[in-house]
């Protein structure tokens, strides 16, 4: 290689490390003072490693019904995959293999509604939710959530399905398949980046999401984590130890899975990029 290649391999390898680094550290200072006594943290010269390494922040935080918000969290967001790619799979593989009158308005609409802030939703979905009697309920927000991220399940599938070869579609159809079949059978395992790039998209979602969820839940038995997070906040202080502790049962599981599927993302995300 050239000495200008190297060079500019070198610069970009920096870069990117330090990117990383200033994206990881804060999460690193997180988990490092979640096992940290109140002392610790609040020392005047702060210090990466614990002097008394200790686990009662986490045990404090599941005496405190942390438990009970991540199963709650698991439940919503479980539920909320499963629902979108169960309806955007199919959805998309209409929108890329047939024609019909009207396809063009459908795919803007779906671009137009991926546009619309989720804050500017929440008092009509409230009404609706309440008209309805699944307000304080965990398939109200399922189905609330999967509003929301449907649109983007759908183009996902649907820009990926068009980058795959219809001639093994026609194949399976002459021998005998019926077109749920070709779906389920042949289309959907090819489809494998884009069904993991839509789920991390939506499991992101509807994980993290605070606001419609503290809209929609007022009762403590359906609250997710986010907002049992929230409830560390203190209202004449922060209790910064169960505050850190539970923050990191909320984010390395999920930093862990994007970390393990990066490949696959990256994959289901550019692959729709071939044809449009």
């Amino acid at each position: 290689m050239k000495p200008t290649q190297v060079a500019s391999g070198v610069a970009r390898l920096a870069i990117s490390v330090l990117i990383a680094a200033a994206a990881l550290l804060p999460i690193v200072w997180g988990l490092l003072s979640s096992f940290k006594t109140p002392q610790d943290i609040l020392q005047t010269t702060p210090r990466w490693l614990p002097a008394t390494f200790t686990l009662e922040n986490y045990i404090s935080i599941f005496k405190a019904g942390t438990g009970g918000y991540l199963f709650n969290s698991i439940l919503v967001s479980t539920g909320t995959v499963a629902l979108c790619l169960a309806l955007g799979s199919v959805a998309g593989y209409g929108l890329a293999r047939f024609q019909f009158p009207g396809k063009r308005a459908v795919t803007v609409s779906i671009i137009a509604v991926m546009s619309i802030p989720v804050a500017s939703l929440l008092i009509p979905t409230y009404t609706l939710m309440a008209e309805v009697a699944l307000v304080n309920t965990r398939l109200g927000l399922i189905l609330v959530y999967s509003a929301y991220q449907l649109p983007i399940v759908i183009w996902i599938m649907a820009t990926y399905y068009q980058t795959l070869p219809e001639e093994l579609e026609w194949s399976a159809l002459i021998d005998g398949y019926s077109r749920a079949q070709t779906l389920w059978k042949i289309v959907l395992p090819l489809s494998r980046p884009a069904l993991i790039a839509a789920t991390l998209f939506v499991l992101t979602f509807a994980w993290n999401d605070f606001v419609v969820a503290v809209t929609l839940l007022s009762a403590d038995s359906v609250r997710t984590l986010p907002i049992g997070i929230y409830n560390f906040l203190g209202f004449y202080g922060r209790e910064w130890g169960p505050l850190l502790a539970a923050s990191m049962v909320s984010i390395v599981p999920l930093v862990a899975l994007f970390v393990a599927l990066q490949r696959f993302f990256i994959a289901g995300m550019t692959g729709g990029g071939v044809k449009g």
